[in-house]
């Protein structure tokens, strides 16, 4: 009886693995995250515009510029989903729309458009939500 060799193949050569990032690269990346505002902190930014009580006349141009934040930040958290959610699309374009807006000199035309970009920033996060792109925020 005559029993058969069996030849096994050879693998190919493989390159060692390194990271994509050195521990500066890291440490860069680790900064930036610490710096992202939490989803939590846009809620209240909506709150802060939507609650019974308005807010301060001199709190609007901070409030504007958070909400442009919010909004910025949540369009380029559905834009990097990337699913072409059509209750999104006008979202979108309602958003930026409201953020190249500057704030009106007439406290009540300011306080409008506070109104105005709170309830796109709030839509929009909910959809995400709704969608799963993001979790639930309390």
């Amino acid at each position: 009886m005559v029993l058969a060799e069996t030849v096994r193949p050879t693998a190919p050569p493989v390159e060692r693995w390194s990271p994509p990032l050195d521990s500066e690269g890291l440490a860069r990346i680790a900064s930036l995250l610490r710096q992202v505002k939490p989803l939590e902190a846009i809620v209240d930014d909506v709150g802060d515009v939507l609650a019974e009580q308005d807010p301060r006349e001199s709190e609007f141009g901070e409030i504007a510029e958070r909400l442009r934040g919010d909004l910025l930040r949540l369009v380029a958290i559905a834009k990097s989903a990337g699913d072409g959610d059509a209750e999104v699309c006008p979202l979108l374009r309602r958003a930026h729309t409201l953020r190249s807006e500057a704030l009106p000199d007439d406290s009540r035309q300011a306080l409008g458009q506070l109104r105005r970009m709170a309830g796109v920033v709030n839509d929009l996060l909910e959809r995400l939500v709704e969608t799963n792109i993001v979790k639930e925020v309390a």
